[in-house]
């Protein structure tokens, strides 16, 4: 078992751009989810600066069920690190597609059930509007930064790649659930998870995946360019498509307004 600091790492959950996260614990803290950031972005200016502010964004961030929270912040011998509360469950990604059962087999994805897909997404919205609130898009919503548990709890995770509303920056996210105005480089708004939950409900509804094409740029280049096919559910295909509108002007302005128009949705 190693060592960081006063923290016992027990086993590596999963690794990230900015770093690798740990099953981790210590005297008087419980286990944890340790990220810390690589090593050879110890010196990355920008790198170290994005963690910094995962850091600060996780710990100074109002609490809410829907969202995780750090309990603890640092660095050791110049290695940073963000100590998490271990949401329990299992990524929405697992739920969806369980892993082969063998290893040349590609993973047969699940379709959720309409009014499960819909709560789950409902959840996700709360937590989404809560950091928009706070001033803060998180940008990559997808079902590997969702954790749903045994009763259907969702908990959004990793804030890695957050931006101010309103900031532009380089282009960060997984690429098939970022909004078109997110692959052009453009000024992040709430706007940008509206589609990225969109996507997401897109996925639970149809067992499918939406924009994924493998390389990255024929990905972003289906985010753009391609329209979202059609679901046979004809009023949850409209909230959909309003969520994934191209251009945001156009698109649900909010997690707020996806969640309205998906209340009555549910049976």
């Amino acid at each position: 078992m190693e060592s960081f600091g006063p923290w016992q790492l027990e086993s590596l959950i999963a690794v990230g751009g900015l770093g690798e996260i740990w099953r981790a614990r210590r005297a008087g803290r419980g286990v944890v989810a340790l990220k810390r950031l690589h090593t050879h972005l110890a010196r990355n200016e920008e790198g170290l600066a994005q963690f910094t502010l995962e850091q600060q964004l996780a710990t100074t961030l109002p609490r809410h069920p829907n969202v995780v929270h750090a309990i603890e912040a640092g660095d050791v011998d110049g290695r940073p690190f963000v100590a998490l509360e271990l949401a329990s469950g299992e990524d929405l990604r697992r739920l969806v597609a369980p892993p082969a059962t063998r290893h040349d087999a590609e993973p047969a994805r699940v379709q959720l059930p309409r009014a499960r897909a819909i709560a789950i997404v409902a959840a996700a919205c709360r937590a989404a509007s809560h950091l928009h609130a706070h001033g803060w898009v998180h940008g990559d919503i997808n079902p590997s930064n969702l954790v749903v548990d045994d009763a259907d709890h969702v908990t959004l995770i990793d804030l890695g790649i957050a931006r101010a509303v309103g900031e532009a920056g380089s282009v960060r996210g997984t690429h098939a659930y970022m909004a078109p105005e997110q692959v052009r480089g453009e000024p992040w708004t709430p706007a940008v998870d509206v589609f990225a939950l969109g996507v997401v409900l897109w996925e639970l509804a149809s067992g499918e995946r939406l924009f994924h094409r493998g390389p990255p740029w024929l990905s972003m280049a289906a985010v753009v360019e391609q329209p979202a096919p059609p679901l046979p559910d004809a009023a949850l295909d409209a909230i959909v498509q309003a969520a994934l509108h191209k251009d945001p002007a156009q698109r649900l302005r909010s997690p707020d307004e996806l969640a309205a128009r998906l209340r009555p949705a549910i049976p």
